[in-house]
């Protein structure tokens, strides 16, 4: 009798805390806020400079606390493939004052980098282009190259 009352009280016990770990493994993660990128380009005409691909970065922290943005782990993308001299273009020319730095949630960076075609885009035709950082991914976006972007 002893071992039926424990069994009436320990079973009803086991299975409740069964069916909350099931229902804990299947709720879907929560996003996880933090760094997001944006990327876009634009062709400038050759009749201004030299003929070149204008890439514009955004990075957003949307997260509830400062993070770091780790500039040195940006890397530019194209065609799948990381451009070897991803560190020289992003820690070269233009940047926030003070460098990139912390970013405090709700901030955000945006900046530009000016690609000679005849170096980054030499044929005529698409190219997918992204940008990533240790803790952020851009969307892929095309850059097309015509004969009138030379």
């Amino acid at each position: 009798m002893v071992r039926r009352s424990i069994a009436l009280i320990v079973y009803p016990l086991l299975l409740a805390a069964l069916v909350l770990t099931e229902t804990a493994a299947q709720k879907p993660p929560e996003k996880a806020p933090g760094l997001h990128a944006g990327i876009r380009a634009q062709i400038i005409p050759p009749e201004t400079d030299t003929p070149s691909v204008m890439l514009l970065f955004v990075l957003l922290n949307d997260s509830e606390k400062p993070l770091d943005v780790e500039a040195g782990s940006w890397r530019l993308v194209r065609n799948g493939k990381e451009l070897n001299d991803s560190g020289m273009l992003f820690g070269n020319g233009p940047m926030p004052v003070g460098g990139y730095r912390i970013l405090e949630p709700g901030e955000s960076y945006e900046f530009g980098k000016a690609l000679p075609i005849s170096e980054y885009f030499p044929s005529n035709g698409q190219y997918k282009v992204s940008w990533k950082g240790a803790a952020f991914q851009s969307p892929t976006i095309t850059v097309t190259i015509t004969p009138a972007s030379h």
